[in-house]
Order: C-alpha cells, then structure tokens, then sequence
C-alpha cells in the first residue's frame, strides 16, 4: 500500500470515528425540556358533559391536552378534535396514554349543553372531557389561556364564533407548556407528551 492509499484510509477510518462519537453523543443527549408559559394558563371550574362541576386541578398527575372551540363549528373545531384523537389514539397503542386526558371547552353553551357533549364527544374515540357552563365562566377561562372568540349571528338565526384556535399542552402539574396550531404535527404533539410522563 502507498503513502496516499494509507492516508486516504487513515482519513475515511478518522471520519468514520468522529461520526460514531457525534452519533453516540446525539442519541445519549436528552430531550429538550418544554419551558414553563407563566403569562398564561391557571386553575378553573366549569360543568363537565356529566353535568357535575369539574375542576381542572382534579387533573394534577396528569399530562392534559386542552382546547377550545364549539360542536356546531364548521370546520376547524372538528378537525382539531380529530387531530387530538388521533394524539390519544397513538399513545393508547404505545400504553402512554394512562395518564394523558384531552379536554374540550365550549364557548357556546346555549347549543353545547352537558347533553350534548355527552353525546357528541364519544365519536371521537379519545375519552375527551368536555366542559361548559355560562357566558361569564368561559369568558373568564379564555381570558387565562389568552383564548378570543366573537360570537357571530347567522342569516338563519344560528350562531357561528371567530375564535383563535390553539391547541394547550399542560403538564402534571396544570402548568402551559406549549402552544400548537391547528394543523398540528401529530408525531410533534406526541413526542412532547412523553417529555412530561
């Protein structure tokens, strides 16, 4: 062997070492830890689809995916709802999901009664909490997690809402840890979950 092939493979094996390090180094470096939102977030009580009155700090222990929105929306509420379904449904198949719980608040109660929430949340498939109660309740709930929504009068007399429509990641403690859009990344979604199991 010459100079130039012993060089050239003392090079490749050099490479081929420090790529081997890099690697091991990435895979032992843990996860980045989701930061605490301290503007937005706190402690509430609304009725839950049971008609009792349910607290979110019942939750503490638990890693809850909240969001907001109304069932007669058109669009964007239901497909979000699909979204976190699906969120759950994955854990599920990967047994992480004992201590993951998703919650809907209404801001429509006049249509999404305890009722029908009851009936209406079980076709997704996720064990969704859903919560309402009165205008001034959810108003002040949306104010802690910086939620808008304008109610909108229809032409036909029904109701429709503009509303922001993030999704809330909080942790075991109730805590905002971080905030999705609608489109959402499922696989983002559920890999942030398991950082806070």
């Amino acid at each position: 062997m010459n100079n130039k092939d012993g060089f050239t493979s003392a090079f490749l094996f050099r490479i081929l070492v420090a790529g081997a390090v890099l690697l091991l180094a990435a895979c032992s470096e843990p996860a980045r830890e989701l930061p605490v939102n301290t503007r937005l977030g706190g402690d509430f009580t609304l009725t839950d689809h049971n008609g009792e009155r349910f607290s979110l700090s019942s939750l503490n222990g638990e890693v809850v995916i909240l969001f907001f929105g109304y069932t007669h929306c058109p669009d964007i509420c239901p497909a979000v709802l699909a979204r976190v379904s699906q969120v759950y449904r994955n854990l599920k198949e990967q047994r992480e999901a004992d201590r993951v719980q998703p919650v809907f608040v209404t801001f429509d109660p006049e249509r999404d009664t305890a009722e029908h929430l009851r009936e209406y949340l079980p076709w997704f498939k996720a064990d969704i909490i859903g919560l309402t109660g009165d205008v001034p309740a959810i108003q002040k709930v949306a104010e802690q997690y910086g939620v808008v929504f304008i109610k909108e009068e229809g032409d036909s007399g029904d109701a429709d809402f503009s509303h922001s429509d993030y999704i809330y990641l909080l942790d075991q403690q109730g805590r905002v840890r971080k905030l999705y859009p609608a489109d959402f990344n499922i696989d983002e979604v559920v890999a942030d979950v398991k950082t806070l199991l």
